[in-house]
């Protein structure tokens, strides 16, 4: 199936609720896939034994710990727990409520936006020092994700750098494929609208052309394509659009790999 990527529209206040307690972080994600959820209205195409399982198995776990890994309860400290006390009812009701808007889906296209907006490949950056000056990073950072917001009237093509999957604060959770990232509501969330808004949909398509005819284009991405202009093009509308409803509504993001 591969590792896809996912940017999911939150509160403040679950922000904030998350930031105190990452462990919870793995109930609200259950919270999704349980039988009251409205992404089972939108999923109507899934039905049958797989998707009955789904629902039991996730209103199996909510409200549990998970079980520990290998043999980590051996390890003094090592036990999990929750920081307090909580109502999973009131939880419940309130993860049900921030699941009535969809996560937006990058698939497996992630790695290629990443490229296109921001001018790296993720855990690759090292390979972009060079030609965009300002990737270049401290010696022995090693997160998969480079750290900034935007970079204005970049050396690549004097349009700004977009990290609009990239960037974020890890919040202390990480799912199979790393750490679970998120953006402030307000200025953290609008520095990147604008530069998606400045970029422009010419831009983005003028740096994939440009990046494709080269004698040598950057190898981690299949140029031959011939739909992938156009299918990147949906994407990069897609990311704009839930950045200008985040922007609406005042909405943090969390960013993450699944």
């Amino acid at each position: 199936m591969g590792i896809t990527g996912q940017i999911k529209q939150i509160s403040g206040s679950t922000l904030d609720f998350l930031r105190e307690d990452p462990l919870i972080i793995g109930a609200f994600r259950d919270a999704q896939w349980l039988p009251e959820s409205a992404f089972w209205q939108r999923a109507s195409y899934w039905t049958g034994n797989s998707a009955d399982k789904m629902k039991q198995d996730a209103r199996a776990r909510f409200g549990k710990l998970p079980e520990s890994k290998g043999l980590s309860w051996l390890i003094p400290g090592k036990r999990q727990k929750w920081k307090h006390k909580y109502d999973w009812q009131a939880l419940e009701k309130q993860f049900l409520a921030e699941w009535e808007n969809p996560e937006l889906d990058l698939d497996k296209c992630w790695q290629e936006l990443t490229f296109l907006l921001a001018g790296y490949i993720a855990c690759y950056y090292a390979t972009s020092q060079g030609k965009i000056s300002e990737l270049i990073v401290e010696k022995g950072y090693k997160k998969d994700f480079l750290p900034f917001l935007v970079i204005k009237n970049s050396a690549w093509d004097g349009l700004p750098l977009v990290n609009a999957f990239g960037a974020g604060k890890e919040i202390g959770y990480e799912t199979s494929y790393g750490p679970i990232r998120y953006l402030e509501p307000g200025d953290e969330v609008r520095q990147i609208l604008d530069g998606l808004l400045e970029l422009s949909q010419e831009g983005f398509q003028n740096r994939f052309i440009r990046e494709s005819q080269k004698p040598e284009p950057i190898p981690w991405i299949d140029w031959s394509d011939e739909e992938m202009l156009e299918g990147m093009t949906n994407y990069y509308n897609e990311i704009v659009d839930y950045y200008q409803s985040a922007v609406r509504q005042n909405k943090a993001l969390l960013l993450y790999l699944t």
